[in-house]
């Protein structure tokens, strides 16, 4: 049988692989694996989680005949008295016969945590920190943040002479070029999974409809607090994930407060909170316990997220935008005292056409978080 006019079946899309390394890598960090980072420019380092590290893996990383190094993000520079003219992600070489303890001291990861006087006393004699700015570089410490790791990496250069003892290991290999195609649209993609009917306390018609982030698989929560009129501007409060404030009560945030305050209002007329997979600003519950650590030595909120490597805040609302596109809202009244997230919103072709003020009570425990972001982070005062 002549089948020429036949139709050929369609190509299946190919698989979107930088994803699939991307994930990948990050799963291998999280587990303490090692994992090789390249660039455009043909450098290649092979680096580790220090917060995974064990000594065997350390001892694996020595043996590979070449200095090992600690690649640190952000301001960690500060926190070890070096080069406080400086800012920006450093590396500092490490001595011979450093330990597991030596180096998760120096990255500020023990378990136990630190205080400010010990940070200052870090560096060895005769280490001489120096700028990380190379892309790879660069791209192992945002893979460290995609994966809500500290920004603290072991790390060696990979070089003629270890490359073979590299390659049989076998490692898991990641590009720049990776990353930046998966944390390139300022929305990323999302998936609609499931949704129920949820009574809740201040509102008994509530829906609940969980998002998903194809990249990262990071998970929001749209909660629909009745029925709002989405022919008019829709009342909208961004919240991002706190378990310990939202669940325990804390007192040593707002979190909570704001939370049950913001569903009380939305259940007068109607309204959506989006429940933002973001906690600690985006910085993870094992580092935002490292920072209030360093808050209990004398460090303010965002003081504390500079010295572990971390900006002030690493949230980005790009999620919020796409929810907002996915359930039909465009224009918003919006729930905050955050001003950056109204700009975000408006970045993302969302209107804010009114800002409602939220503030909750302070306390003894919260009162200089709550300052420091008025005075120093630029939210809002109470009207």
């Amino acid at each position: 049988m002549n089948d020429r006019h036949s139709p050929r079946p369609q190509a299946t899309p190919e698989p979107d692989f930088a994803a699939v390394r991307v994930d990948r890598a990050i799963t291998e960090l999280k587990h303490g694996r090692a994992v090789r980072v390249s660039d455009d420019e043909g450098a290649a380092l092979v680096i580790a989680s220090v917060e995974a590290l064990t000594a065997t893996r350390l001892g694996w990383f020595a043996d590979l005949g070449v200095p090992m190094q600690l690649l640190l993000g952000g301001d960690r520079r500060h926190a070890l008295g070096a080069d406080t003219m400086a800012a920006g992600p450093m590396r500092v070489d490490l001595p011979l016969g450093a330990s597991l303890d030596d180096v998760m001291r120096l990255a500020a990861v023990t378990p136990l945590g630190e205080s400010r006087t010990e940070l200052s006393h870090r560096l060895r004699s005769g280490a001489r920190p120096a700028s990380a700015d190379t892309p790879a570089m660069l791209s192992a410490l945002q893979l460290a943040k995609r994966a809500r790791l500290a920004p603290a990496l072991l790390m060696v250069v990979e070089q003629p002479a270890n490359a073979p003892q590299v390659a049989a290991a076998q490692l898991l290999g990641v590009s720049g070029a990776d990353l930046q195609h998966t944390h390139g649209a300022i929305v990323p993609k999302l998936r609609r999974i499931s949704d129920a009917h949820v009574p809740l306390a201040a509102r008994e018609d509530c829906e609940l409809a969980l998002f998903r982030e194809e990249n990262g698989g990071a998970e929001h929560l749209a909660i629909i607090v009745g029925q709002p009129d989405l022919s008019q501007p829709v009342p909208v409060r961004l919240h991002s994930s706190c378990l310990t404030g939202d669940l325990l009560g804390s007192l040593r945030c707002d979190c909570g407060d704001q939370l049950r305050r913001a569903v009380e209002r939305l259940a007068v007329d109607g309204g959506v909170l989006l429940y933002l997979e973001q906690e600690g600003r985006s910085i993870g519950l094992a580092n935002k316990l490292r920072a209030y650590r360093l808050q209990d030595a004398g460090l303010d909120t965002l003081d504390a997220d500079h010295h572990l490597g971390f900006a002030a805040d690493e949230r980005d609302y790009g999620a919020a935008v796409a929810m907002l596109r996915e359930l039909g809202i465009s224009r918003i009244r919006l729930l905050t005292n955050n001003p950056k997230k109204i700009d975000a919103l408006a970045a993302g072709g969302i209107e804010v056409v009114e800002r409602l003020s939220l503030h909750a009570p302070v306390n003894p425990h919260n009162a200089r978080y709550i300052e420091t972001k008025q005075q120093r982070a630029g939210h809002l005062k109470e009207d």
